[in-house]
């Protein structure tokens, strides 16, 4: 196992044994690796090794590139004057103070988290909606500051590469959005890094998959082709992205003509899921696929995804969502026929139509993989892109805002493994449709 293996298996113990329902990337950060601004404050007198911030311990072992030897092949950092001698360059200058202050608002977000975590956890009765909500409030904002604080550490490394707390806070942060598949900035911290000299192909398999995930085909092709063989973890994810590079890139161009033109017209149905991880903006696919939308819509207006469960939270592939029963058996009692069977792509945010499996994909490889006309009310929001070629579900609407909310859910399963440890579910505190055409939303359905 290498110091990065090491590392994300020591940050996941750790997560496993604070027992908190919630735990927001900020707070896992804060146990990860202390105080920046201790080590700041402190940076004229020398403090003992055993007060060094913790990351300073989980920082992978790299080696430092030959002064002869060529960088990888990232994108150019945008420092473009000389650096006097014996100080900063006014670039790296103003990059540090942004950091700084990024770093104490994320600060100030996070105290007030932990103030909330412990009213929620001290309370006396039944939880109230309005707590649940106040409750996602405060853990959004402070997954925004840390968000704004992990930018502006890559841009920091990316002015000063041998900034040690810049560096530190980037590592972690890398560490943390990689494992909870929260790719919205993951690219650039990658790319910093390997433009600071940092050797480890992770960071390549990395900087890869985040491109792959947020449409920078160019950049996915330059990192995924160092990809190391491995069935688990990130290098599986790194060839199952490698494999359908070209396919995808593909899908993508047609997927960006098509919201070129649903933003022109700005009229598609969307829905607010305000969930127990903050709030996520949805919009509707209402003209490929009219009916699912219609009984999406019919169901979030009759209060049927109120208080459900996340159940199954797959990573590296989706959060699975619909069923009330929380066991994945749970319908809206009726079934959808197909429509709209890929004439959407799949990509990262996505929302699909869940179906039932085909016992007999197993035995027989021409079978398919779903029963048909098997969809209802449960639904995925994909984490990584699908492979175009697999055309057997219905892509009925895209995450618009809120995609670090559902990467960051709980990693919740069915079928748990012998003595795994209980991992509850995050939900859907409640639905609502913020927009809709002028008609009647009424779906054609089929019996059970």
């Amino acid at each position: 196992m290498g110091a990065w293996d090491r590392a994300v298996d020591s940050i996941l113990k750790m997560r496993v044994e604070m027992g908190l329902r919630n735990l927001a990337a900020p707070l896992l950060l804060t146990i990860c690796f202390g105080t920046v601004a201790d080590a700041q404050e402190s940076e004229a007198d020398a403090k003992p090794a055993a007060e060094q911030p913790a990351a300073e311990e989980a920082k992978p072992a790299v080696e430092e590139p030959a002064p002869d030897e060529p960088k990888p092949a990232v994108e150019e950092a945008a420092a473009s004057e000389e650096k006097p001698a014996g100080g900063k360059t006014e670039a790296a200058k103003k990059a540090q103070a942004v950091f700084d202050q990024r770093v104490e608002e994320w600060r100030k977000a996070t105290q007030a988290l932990w103030t909330e975590v412990n009213e929620f956890h001290t309370a006396r009765g039944d939880v109230k909606f309005s707590e649940q909500i106040r409750w996602a409030e405060r853990e959004s904002a402070a997954r925004d500051a840390m968000q704004a604080a992990f930018l502006a550490a890559s841009n920091l490394v990316f002015e000063d590469h041998e900034n040690r707390d810049g560096r530190t806070f980037l590592a972690q942060s890398i560490l943390y959005h990689a494992q909870t598949d929260w790719y919205e900035g993951l690219k650039q911290g990658a790319l910093a890094m390997l433009e600071a000299g940092v050797k480890d192909i992770q960071l390549n398999v990395i900087a890869g998959v985040s491109a792959a995930a947020t449409g920078d085909f160019e950049v996915a092709r330059g990192h995924l082709k160092e990809v190391p063989d491995g069935d688990e973890g990130l290098a599986e994810v790194g060839q199952r992205m490698k494999f359908i590079l070209d396919p995808l890139q593909e899908s993508w161009e047609k997927e960006q003509k098509l919201r070129e033109a649903e933003a022109k017209a700005d009229d598609l149905p969307r829905v607010l899921l305000k969930t127990t991880r903050g709030e996520v903006l949805v919009e509707l696919f209402e003209n490929e696929a009219p009916n699912t939308v219609a009984s999406f819509i019919s169901l979030v207006e009759d209060g049927f995804y109120d208080n459900v469960p996340f159940y199954q939270v797959v990573e590296h592939e989706f959060a699975q969502t619909g069923d009330r029963d929380g066991d994945g058996s749970g319908t809206a009692d009726y079934r959808l026929p197909d429509e709209a069977i890929g004439e959407r792509g799949i990509f990262r945010g996505s929302l699909v139509m869940a179906k039932i499996p085909n016992p007999n994909a197993a035995r027989d490889p021409d079978a398919s993989g779903t029963i048909p006309n098997t969809g209802s009310s449960q639904f995925l929001i994909t984490l990584l892109p699908f492979n175009p070629e697999y055309k057997e579900l219905c892509c009925f609407g895209r995450v618009v805002s809120g995609m670090g909310a559902i990467s960051t859910l709980n990693r919740a399963k069915v079928e748990k493994e012998k003595d795994a440890p209980v991992v509850l579910p995050d939900s859907i505190i409640e639905a609502e449709v913020v927009r809709k055409r002028d008609h009647e939303y009424k779906p054609e359905t089929l019996p059970y």
